[in-house]
């Protein structure tokens, strides 16, 4: 049981990663129609820091809680990775046309990586059991 809602746990990080990368890649196209239809808070900050919130603690959580199981870092490292693409974002580091969607939608992705490699690891859980 406990399994099988770790699997959930990873499979709502993947989708939470991806819904974060899609965000911020559509948000600079589509910020004037989000104006218009009322949807504008969906371009606030709060909601970006509250998805950057929910990203970093199940992440965090779930992916330390398998490579303590596993004793395997790549989620790990990709998860790494893409919260310093998150911290990238943030940071006024780079001046080039949209670097904060670029930088988010990448990190985006790679959490969403880190979480499909944690479930393909922990698949191998359930055929072998440990």
């Amino acid at each position: 049981m406990a399994a099988e809602k770790s699997i959930v746990l990873d499979r709502y990080g993947m989708a939470l990663s991806i819904g974060c990368a899609i965000h911020c890649a559509v948000l600079p196209i589509g910020m004037s129609l989000l104006t218009a239809s009322g949807l504008a808070w969906i371009a606030g900050p709060q909601f970006e820091w509250a998805i950057l919130a929910c990203t970093f603690i199940l992440g965090s959580w779930r992916l330390l809680k398998s490579f303590v199981r596993h004793r395997n870092p790549e989620s790990l490292y990709l998860f790494v990775a893409g919260l310093i693409f998150f911290a990238a974002a943030k940071m006024v580091w780079f001046n080039f046309p949209y670097n904060e969607a670029w930088f988010m939608a990448a990190g985006g992705l790679l959490v969403a990586t880190a979480h499909l490699r944690n479930l393909r690891l922990c698949a191998c859980c359930h055929v072998h059991a440990h």
